[in-house]
């Protein structure tokens, strides 16, 4: 799990961020975070964090922001996504994810035409409602021809595959349990969310894989 970087070592880590801000290549940045230590002087947890925020954030103030989304549960308050099952909501990038709760984590998609979504197979279960596009699923063996307005339910451990098969881009939102990607992750392409996950550099928290039994054992969820 990241952690927050104390302030004896806030200002040598920020150096880190310049460094990273100079590189061009995510997946490289990532993996030079294992060698940044020993040039900032700091350890490679602090390291690791403000590497990653420099590529998923803006600002200077919002870098440690962006620590705390992956250290800590989300807050007890209401997320409202207005129109963002539109059918006319074109969300621009192949992967990004929007919320991270508990047990639960809701991820926005756009696939381009004659792109795929990739034949996998995960450990969590996932929920594609798709709001824009036709798209052929391919789950467990058996194929199903989807349009806007269809749902489609992969249970875990289940291989599956979803193409474009239409004119326009396929706009899904989809709804994994447990989390399945790190809740800062935007991916423009295919193949930039592949490299990340090759690389083990796009993980679900730590908090975010915990039972229900844990977190009310824990406190972070209280139902008295």
């Amino acid at each position: 799990m990241l952690s927050h970087p104390d302030n004896k070592n806030h200002g040598r880590a920020h150096r880190v961020s310049q460094i990273a801000h100079l590189m061009m290549n995510r997946l490289a940045v990532f993996k030079c975070a294992r060698k940044l230590p020993s040039i900032a002087g700091i350890n490679r947890q602090s390291a690791r964090c403000f590497v990653s925020s420099a590529i998923y954030q803006k600002s200077p103030s919002s870098e440690l922001q962006g620590c705390r989304m992956v250290s800590n549960p989300p807050p007890n308050e209401m997320v409202h996504l207005p129109g963002i099952l539109s059918p006319n909501r074109e969300f621009g990038v192949f992967r990004k994810v929007i919320h991270t709760g508990l047990y639960s984590q809701f991820v926005a998609m756009e696939i381009p035409v004659n792109g795929d979504i990739g034949d996998e197979k995960h450990s969590v279960d996932q929920i594609l409602l798709f709001t824009n596009g036709d798209a052929r699923a391919i789950v467990g063996g058996k194929e199903q021809d989807v349009k806007a307005g269809d749902v489609v339910i992969v249970p875990a451990g289940t291989q599956h595959q979803f193409l474009n098969v239409g004119s326009v881009p396929l706009e899904v939102v989809t709804i994994y349990s447990p989390a399945e990607h790190d809740p800062r992750t935007v991916h423009q392409t295919k193949e930039e969310g592949d490299a990340q996950e090759e690389a083990g550099e796009d993980e679900a928290p730590q908090w975010s894989q915990r039972s229900k039994g844990e977190n009310e054992k824990l406190g972070i969820v209280k139902l008295d």
